[in-house]
């Protein structure tokens, strides 16, 4: 490759850390007034000391979450300045890889798009580890549409190992492996997934990985989800977290009248979603439309489960890009997705003017606070329906074992082993 072409490939990741350190650093982008690394530092040091998580040590995460933790202190010595600068540059490392397979699934002006990411998403990209498993689902779904779906599911199942979310993924994968007449990549990519996440899970099953998974079950609606919102408007609920109600979920939920109906309510149709995403995945064979479910998917669990932490927008901004970027087929529009692509930055956009510098107002139970959240989710929720209804007019297969529709897809792939 000549020179120019190696300026041409490398000049959005310079932009991306040029950008990064701008903003995430300078400016009201730069506010880390409320952020995990406190805790991670506390994680990091108690393994420092030679405890084990889970065992020792109650975790919130998969077990993977804790490598860039352990790294950062590595890395960055035992001080709280040297942890945040480390775990900084592991989480930029993170978003260039999150760009080259944006790139990759979708071209190079997505790319240049995710030079946005930092700008739409603030300070919390560096703060948050939500990034590595983001990069992990869009290398993992990247490898599924360069025709290697069995790494491709394999890599999910790391990212799932770091949080569980990839896992929403490879289910959309395996449908539409499946809807392809691939079989067999299907079955082995699904093992593989199972076996990568096993591999990870089992060194440190026990009581302790049984109440990581209580914890996220027994957790109250956090307040700034989509349940919240409809609780927010009933009236008559109280803010736990707080020094009046006390919890141990390290995160600010609602309880009181209402919260128990809102919460089945909203399960009962985020599962009703997802099925339908993947009975969608399974009928359109096209690989821009696995894109399309694998976005809907985390949108639905986004926007309808019962935490909606500002980071989680980290998960859905590559998609976003890739939905704006990605060419649509003959006889398919591209305004439904693009639509949801602005719905999902507009959100992203909107949350900073809440997270962090007026977090604890929404906690206080302002009501304008509050109303800037309700909209923000209801930006997710058209973005949701948008991709719906893209993904529906997409052509469906006809006919066991007829041959897919082509794609003008840009990475077409001929799913295989």
């Amino acid at each position: 490759m000549t020179r120019g072409g190696w300026v041409a490939r490398l000049a959005p990741a310079a932009a991306l850390a040029v950008v990064w350190w701008v903003v995430t650093k300078h400016g009201p982008t730069s506010d880390i007034t409320v952020s995990d690394l406190y805790l991670y530092g506390v994680y990091a040091d108690l393994v420092r000391d030679g405890m084990v998580p889970f065992r020792d040590f109650g975790f919130e995460y998969p077990p993977l979450a804790i490598v860039p933790i352990v790294a950062a202190r590595w890395l960055g010595g035992p001080g709280a300045h040297g942890f945040e600068v480390a775990f900084d540059a592991l989480t930029l490392a993170a978003a260039l890889a999150l760009q080259w397979c944006a790139g990759l699934i979708a071209g190079r002006r997505a790319a240049w798009l995710m030079v946005l990411l930092p700008v739409a998403c603030g300070a919390l990209v560096r703060t948050h580890l939500d990034i590595f498993p983001a990069a992990l689902a869009l290398g993992g779904l990247a490898l599924v549409l360069r025709h290697r779906p069995v790494w491709g599911l394999a890599v999910l199942g790391l990212g799932a190992g770091v949080k569980l979310v990839p896992g929403l993924i490879a289910v959309v994968v395996v449908a539409w492996l499946l809807g392809r007449g691939e079989h067999r990549a299907a079955w082995r990519g699904a093992l593989a997934f199972a076996a990568v996440f096993l591999v990870v899970l089992v060194p440190f099953a026990g009581q302790g990985e049984v109440d990581m998974v209580t914890f996220h079950l027994d957790r109250p609606v956090q307040i700034e989800s989509g349940p919240a919102s409809v609780l927010w408007a009933l009236g008559g609920t109280y803010v736990t977290g707080t020094n009046l109600h006390p919890d141990q979920f390290k995160s600010n939920g609602l309880a009181g009248p209402h919260v128990d109906a809102v919460t089945t309510l909203f399960s009962v149709v985020l599962v009703l979603v997802l099925a339908a995403i993947v009975l969608l995945a399974a009928r359109r064979p096209g690989p821009r439309e696995l894109v399309l479910c694998a976005f809907a998917a985390l949108l639905a669990f986004v926007v309808l489960g019962k935490v909606l932490s500002p980071q989680y927008i980290v998960w859905l901004f590559p998609f976003a890009v890739i939905a704006w970027c990605w060419p649509a087929a003959e006889g398919q529009g591209r305004a439904l997705p693009r639509a949801a692509a602005l719905c999902v930055l507009a959100a992203a956009v909107l949350a900073q003017f809440w997270f962090p510098g007026r977090y604890f107002r929404l906690v206080a139970g302002d009501g304008s606070i509050a109303l800037l959240v309700g909209i923000r989710n209801l930006l997710l929720l058209a973005a949701l329906a948008a991709l719906l209804a893209a993904v529906a007019r997409a052509p469906a297969i006809r006919a066991r074992g007829a041959a897919p529709a082509r794609s003008t897809s840009p990475t077409a792939p001929a799913a295989s082993g």
